[in-house]
């Protein structure tokens, strides 16, 4: 007796399951069968959502660790609790509010699982030091040449205060050469005037009268005409030479004889070396334009350099007037001086030092960003200090350090890391994706009654169906005997094949059938119609032809299970004869 007969038959004594109901069990019951698929779903999905926990967690604690210490844990274990048991519900009952809470759970634990793998495989401290090493370079960069050009400019402008003052030392000399020109020309027009008609001498004479009177002559010449002329020359020459009298040209000498005096000293003051003005200004440039050398290549510059630059910027501006501070000339170089020894900026496993355990890690990856903006910004103020204007800004884009809460997502666009990233967002994706698949695909078969066509009906509720067959067929036999007593009845039906009915019995002849012709109907599976052959009156009952397969399934597997019986109790049969010492 099969255990569909079981349902209608008194209690019997226990055996071993027969026919249909072996092969239910397999169904259910199997290495393969549903029970176990299920049970490796449900274990498999909590294996994935286990993996999606921890990778939530850590995308989590970007987000939210700086909230409070348990505060990413309490997340974590909210979504993927909501998304394993709203994906196990699924297979209940599927309605709209759960679907909707179950995708934004999806995608809360796809996007910080994605998060939390991106920075595995790309950790905070890997690409925070690759973005400080790119910006570094690049102000390193600037700041060398800015420091070049710093030094540059100093030493031109030295060059250019000993070439004007060279230049002015040189009118000086020229305007004193002038003034010595001018004099002397004057002084030659009176030795003209006054050695220019000469005393008549006695010897030329023979007699003394002559003389006396070529004397007397010689007196009246010069006090007559001389003054008046010589006057006149000595004033084109003054006006030649651009002076009104010969008081402004005696001013003008005083001054020029001055303004040599007090150049002399200075340019003494400036240097002992040379014996020359000329030749001590050569001397200052050329200690100041060694110094400054030095102090480029050494990182200071000397005091004695110092007071060398600040007495040639006062003697520039006494001697050529010049705008040129000492503040002026120095403060490049200072700024480019400042701070040389440690370099522009620090390194990223200095600044990585500065933290709590020495060592860039999720929880302080922020903390760290900050340091590094911070030393950016300090050493664009110094490039702008060092080059006397604003030409690098901290807002320029080429020296942000990428956000962390941001760089996964524009990792996603940037051509270099998008490969990378999409792989990431693949693995993220594909755990939280498979417990959604496989919460559909192992969802739980709808009703008899839903079933939208007959096929579907067998190859979804089969079982549930050979369990409603039994319990409509009548009691007090085997329900799969009285199951092909019932197909007994039936004949072929050509008529109805096309519409896929193969199989007829007049309804009468099923009177002790009726509840699995209802059964059958509601499933449709059968079909009751009015009788259409001559002289026949009353229903007729149709059959599908797949209930007609489904029916030969279960008496196949009867037939099956009888025969492995039947060779079981032959077995054991001649085990016990075997025991006995008889011979069967």
């Amino acid at each position: 007796m099969s255990s569909f007969s079981q349902l209608f038959a008194p209690a019997a004594p226990a055996r071993a399951p027969e026919g249909a109901e072996l092969m239910l069990l397999g169904r259910r019951r199997g290495f393969f069968g549903e029970e176990n698929l299920l049970r490796l779903v449900t274990f498999v999905t909590l294996l994935l959502q286990a993996i999606s926990f921890i990778t939530t967690l850590q995308g989590a604690t970007v987000f939210l660790g700086g909230i409070f210490v348990l505060a990413p844990l309490f997340f974590a274990l909210a979504v993927q609790a909501t998304a394993w048991f709203l994906a196990g519900s699924l297979r209940v009952r599927v309605t709209p509010l759960r679907c909707v809470a179950l995708g934004l759970a999806l995608c809360c634990s796809t996007y910080y699982s994605y998060v939390g793998i991106y920075n595995t495989v790309n950790p905070p401290a890997m690409y925070l030091a690759a973005e400080y090493a790119q910006v570094r370079s690049e102000l390193d960069g600037d700041y060398a040449a800015r420091r070049a050009q710093a030094f540059r400019t100093a030493q031109d402008q030295v060059n250019g205060l000993v070439s004007d003052l060279a230049q002015r030392y040189s009118l000086l000399e020229q305007e004193s050469a002038r003034l010595a020109a001018c004099s002397k020309e004057l002084e030659e027009v009176s030795a003209e005037y006054s050695g220019g008609l000469r005393a008549p001498s006695r010897s030329s004479y023979a007699n003394y009268e002559d003389y006396v009177a070529a004397y007397n002559a010689y007196l009246a010449s010069i006090t007559q005409s001389a003054p008046a002329e010589q006057a006149a020359a000595r004033q084109a020459i003054l006006t030649r030479y651009g002076f009104d009298s010969e008081s402004a040209l005696a001013e003008a000498a005083a001054q020029n004889a001055s303004d040599l005096s007090a150049f002399a000293a200075a340019a003494g003051e400036l240097s002992a070396e040379g014996e020359t003005v000329a030749a001590k200004l050569e001397s200052v440039r050329a200690a100041l334009l060694d110094a400054l050398t030095a102090a480029e290549a050494e990182g200071a510059l000397s005091a004695e350099a110092r007071a060398a630059a600040g007495r040639l910027a006062q003697l520039a501006a006494s001697q050529t007037g010049s705008t040129l501070s000492t503040d002026d000339l120095l403060r490049p170089v200072d700024a480019a001086l400042s701070g040389t020894g440690e370099g522009l900026m620090a390194s990223f496993d200095q600044l990585a030092a500065r933290l709590p355990g020495g060592a860039v890690t999720r929880a302080n990856a922020q903390e760290m960003k900050t340091l590094l903006t911070s030393e950016i910004l300090n050493a664009v103020l110094r490039v702008n200090e060092v080059a006397g204007e604003e030409v690098r800004s901290a807002d320029d884009p080429a020296l942000q350090i990428t956000d962390l809460h941001l760089k996964p997502l524009l990792a996603l666009a940037a051509p270099a890391q998008r490969g990378m990233a999409l792989f990431c967002l693949f693995l993220a994706a594909l755990m939280d994706g498979l417990t959604l698949v496989f919460s559909i695909a192992c969802r739980r078969r709808p009703t008899l009654l839903k079933s939208r066509s007959p096929r579907r009906l067998l190859a979804e509720n089969g079982d549930a169906l050979a369990s409603q067959i039994c319990a409509c067929l009548p009691a007090g036999r085997d329900p799969l005997d009285e199951l092909e007593l019932f197909l007994s009845r039936f004949a072929a039906s050509p008529a109805t094949l096309a519409e896929g009915y193969s199989l007829a019995a007049p309804r009468a002849d099923l009177a002790a059938y009726e509840r699995l012709c209802a059964l059958l109907c509601q499933a449709g599976l059968a079909s009751i119609r009015p009788a259409k052959g001559e002289g026949e009156a009353g229903e007729t009952v149709l059959l599908r032809s797949d209930l007609l397969l489904f029916a030969n399934e279960l008496l196949t597997a009867r037939s099956r299970g009888r025969l492995a019986g039947d060779l079981a109790a032959e077995a054991a049969a001649g085990r016990r004869a075997a025991a006995l010492g008889q011979t069967v």
